[in-house]
């Protein structure tokens, strides 16, 4: 797990609100499965926030889907 510290120096986001666009480098993109409940989604970081269909955010990040909230 990164300290505070080093989200920022990786994603230029602080803790709280690392979102997937406008990183200073490529990164892999984690998704919870249940997402897919969602037609749209709404990825923020500390003072922004972007409203967009699932899909479109899945063409732009291709995350990795996976089961964080297990069920």
């Amino acid at each position: 797990m990164l300290d505070a510290a080093e989200v920022v120096e990786a994603t230029s986001h602080p803790v709280g609100g690392v979102c997937p666009f406008g990183l200073p480098a490529p990164l892999p993109v984690y998704c919870d499965v249940s997402l897919r409940e969602f037609d749209d989604v709404v990825p923020a970081a500390a003072n922004a926030a972007l409203r967009l269909s699932l899909r479109r955010m899945v063409d732009l990040t291709r995350p990795e889907w996976v089961d964080v909230c297990q069920g």
